[in-house]
């Protein structure tokens, strides 16, 4: 047991060697605001050696690439599995989700790969689109392997393995909220047996839809954390960054829509390309964001490691 404990010692020492602020001892012993202070500091001084803001153009340009091939997998999938109205009601979902600035220039986009029919769930065309959301997966298991410092050791037939899976597993989330969405009227009016006084018109989309939205980002950020890089991690060492991350996105969508609404000016620079490009520099945003919550861990971690060692 002892044995095994050093080994894993060692390897953390290994994951973590090379503090790079230049007085770690808040980092490791400090207390309060000093922590946090620290922590931050480490996570992006880290962000900025990770070359993490070219990375998350990577992983901004392979989300987008990846984003219609992926809705349009996410629409046979529920049409085969459902209906046609039920792949409808995801589709005025999702766009509902996403803040109305960003949405309203691609929304024609969205809906019409959406929404045209297609063949088979399993026909060649789906496979190749799940075979281009993977490229998003696979931008965003390069920033988190960078973000923990891991070396990627798994075979390429592994990785994309992996990925395949998230893709498809994404896909059958966003079919179950097909069904909640379909489901929700009928609750309604089973309560409204059970409880007489109780009124089914109050149970709508709108009510399930920020707990539905909520929930799928969440534990596709865990999802992510856990599943992508090439060595797995605990839950202990995984939620700060995944919560800092749930929260900023909350706030750039809200602070991003405000400025595109206010201020905005890709129009006039960008003509008719306004609306992706406001979409990719959002995207570019998020996935630096979502690097920096796995920068976070790694610094968190390497107080954790240095309280260790110190008891």
């Amino acid at each position: 047991m002892n044995a095994k404990s050093g080994h894993d010692t060692r390897r953390e020492v290994v994951m973590t060697h090379g503090i790079l602020s230049k007085n770690p001892e808040d980092l490791f012993y400090g207390t309060g605001w000093r922590v946090v202070r620290a922590v931050l500091r480490e996570a992006i001084l880290r962000l900025w050696s990770d070359d993490a803001f070219g990375l998350a153009g990577n992983v901004a340009f392979r989300a987008l690439l990846a984003l219609f091939p992926f809705l349009i997998f996410t629409s046979a999938m529920t049409a085969f599995i459902g209906d046609r109205s039920m792949a409808d009601d995801l589709v005025d979902f999702l766009i509902a989700i996403v803040p109305s600035h960003l949405i309203e220039p691609i929304v024609s986009e969205v809906e019409q790969v959406m929404t045209v029919p297609r063949g088979g769930v399993l026909s060649v065309g789906i496979l190749l689109t799940i075979w281009f959301a993977v490229g998003g997966a696979d931008g965003v298991r390069v920033g988190l392997n960078r973000a923990y410092g891991i070396r990627e050791t798994r075979s390429m037939v592994v990785r994309y393995s992996v990925e395949a899976a998230m893709v498809v597993l994404a896909s059958l989330a966003l079919v179950l909220v097909g069904y909640l969405l379909v489901l929700a009227p009928r609750a309604g009016s089973w309560l409204h047996t059970v409880i007489p006084d109780f009124d089914p018109a109050s149970v709508t989309i709108r009510l399930i839809r920020f707990p539905a939205s909520a929930t799928i980002f969440v534990v596709a950020l865990f999802a992510a954390h856990f599943v992508l890089p090439a060595r797995r991690t605990t839950f202990s060492n995984t939620w700060p960054g995944v919560v800092f991350t749930a929260a900023a996105w909350t706030l750039l969508a809200a602070a991003f829509s405000y400025y595109v609404g206010s201020f905005g000016t890709y129009a006039s620079y960008y003509a008719g390309m306004a609306g992706i490009i406001a979409a990719l520099y959002f995207m570019y945003l998020a996935a630096l964001l979502l690097i920096f919550g796995g920068e976070l861990n790694r610094a968190l971690r390497i107080r954790r490691l240095a309280r260790a060692l110190r008891d």
